[in-house]
């Protein structure tokens, strides 16, 4: 297993050996689609020229699959299989799957990679018998969040990355008002790179004049809103957060990190008094009125399938689905809040 700075930099140094099988997954969502950005780029420039996309659920028809690849080979062209896992559960049809691919007889560079990519996986899931596999075939690269006391020197490693200095003050500012979300704070430093020359310095003062507050609140009054059941004030606050420019992946991370909280506090209410397990999850007290609200409303099957469509948003964000991504948020803020 690999974090996904580490497989960043083997692939900016083109030293990663290509593997016939790649997982991606993780919670961090910013280095999830950097590690898939530069997957993709690098198996090009080695004439992996053809990609294939398919979304998996519990209907997927994996001997479909298993075809696919059989014709592919048959033609001996280089190509790119992605699989979306996101439930992290394969099945056993799956796992049968992967597993015989792990086993193949191992090429120099393989005519197929196949990657697969999932969001969070548990300990149970990342000890199962395909991610063991894919690990013992090929490459897992973890995509972990970045502590809140990590954030503002990664702040400042991304800014010398878009070839500007940023002095300790401004760091910290930057990364107390993006809260941890690593895809505002690259959009913010994106947005500082464009207005500032090559090499200069950013200073506290550009973070007060151009990082705004006003976005931020508003994310997490939608927040707020949301689990409160006020579906109609919820569902103005995300028209004025779009018709003020916000990044819909920034919104889509929002939502599906507090789908992710309900799902599994709805789990560990089945072992343990729900102020217990809000108490393990670290969830500030200010915030267990609303939670608890949420948690009355619908039951786990029900936020299981609003993260599912959470996963088809994300497909419209990033063009492999059609759809307005707006329009997917609206009626999931709806279904949410209702």
């Amino acid at each position: 297993m690999i974090l996904a700075p580490a497989f960043l930099k083997q692939v900016a140094q083109a030293s990663l050996a290509i593997p016939p099988v790649l997982l991606i997954y993780g919670e961090e969502p910013l280095y999830i689609r950097r590690s898939t950005d530069a997957i993709r780029q690098y198996l090009r420039e080695r004439g992996y020229d053809q990609r294939d996309r398919f979304d998996v659920d519990a209907q997927y028809d994996w001997g479909e699959l298993q075809m696919e690849t059989q014709t592919g080979s048959l033609f001996a062209e280089r190509r790119i299989i992605e699989l979306n896992l996101p439930t992290g559960n394969p099945g056993q049809a799956g796992t049968a799957f992967i597993q015989a691919w792990c086993n193949q007889t191992p090429q120099a560079e393989p005519d197929i990679v196949l990657v697969i990519y999932c969001e969070r996986l548990d300990s149970r899931q990342t000890k199962s018998k395909w991610v063991s596999a894919i690990e013992a075939a090929g490459l897992v690269v973890q995509s972990k969040p970045i502590e809140m006391r990590e954030l503002p020197q990664w702040c400042q490693h991304q800014a010398q990355r878009l070839n500007l200095q940023m002095d300790q003050d401004a760091a910290a500012l930057l990364a107390e008002r993006v809260e941890g979300n690593l895809l505002a704070a690259d959009q913010e430093l994106e947005k500082l790179a464009l207005i500032k020359p090559a090499g200069e310095t950013v200073s506290l003062v550009d973070i007060e004049n151009s990082v705004v507050d006003q976005a931020h609140y508003q994310l997490f009054a939608l927040n707020s809103l949301m689990l409160l059941g006020q579906a109609a004030q919820a569902l103005h606050v995300l028209q004025r957060l779009q018709q003020e420019g916000s990044e819909a992946p920034i919104v889509l991370w929002l939502l599906t990190k507090e789908l992710r909280q309900l799902i599994e506090l709805s789990q560990k209410q089945h072992t343990m008094p729900l102020a217990q397990a809000m108490k393990s999850m670290r969830i500030w007290s200010s915030k267990q009125n609303e939670v608890s609200q949420a948690l009355r409303r619908h039951s786990q099957d029900h936020w299981s399938q609003l993260l599912m469509q959470a996963y088809q948003i994300d497909r419209q964000i990033k063009g492999t689905r059609p759809g307005d991504p707006w329009l997917g948020l609206s009626d999931l803020v709806m279904k949410i809040a209702r």
